[in-house]
C-alpha cells in the first residue's frame, strides 16, 4: 500500500473509492480526490494534480 497523499488536501490516495480511478494510456492512471483535484499517477507516483475550484 502507498503512503501518498493529494497533494491539494492531503487525503490519502490508498483510501480514494474505486470509483474515482479512470485509466490512461501508457502506466498513467486519473484519480478523482475527495477535495475535486484530478491527480495524475504514473506507474503509482502522483506527478501532478489540477487546482481546486
Amino acid at each position: 500500500m502507498t503512503d501518498e497523499t493529494c497533494p491539494r488536501c492531503s487525503w490519502p490516495v490508498a483510501e480514494l473509492p474505486r470509483e474515482a480511478r479512470r485509466p490512461g494510456r501508457h502506466g498513467v492512471e486519473y484519480l478523482r480526490c475527495l477535495c475535486g483535484s484530478w491527480l495524475a499517477r504514473v506507474d503509482g507516483v502522483i506527478v501532478g494534480a489540477t487546482r481546486v475550484r
